[in-house]
């Protein structure tokens, strides 16, 4: 199974953005590798966030992720 990565930043101000992402971050199970670093399999609701950041000012990056060794 695949699993890709969302690298996130988000504004300080206001804060309930960054509370909205991590709850549904929480919601679908993400696994928090650092505090704006999450692991999913589910590409399409990980687009839906980094959609939802940006749309407010933040940055959001998503990563496939590959192991090498």
């Amino acid at each position: 199974m695949k699993e890709f990565v969302l690298i996130y930043d988000v504004p300080r101000e206001p804060t309930r953005i960054e509370t909205k992402v991590w709850r549904d971050l929480n919601k679908m199970d993400a696994k928090m590798i650092q505090h704006s670093v999450w692991k999913h399999s589910d590409l399409s609701k990980l687009i839906e966030i980094a959609a939802f950041i940006k749309k407010f000012g933040g940055s959001a990056t998503i990563l496939e992720e590959k192991l090498i060794f």
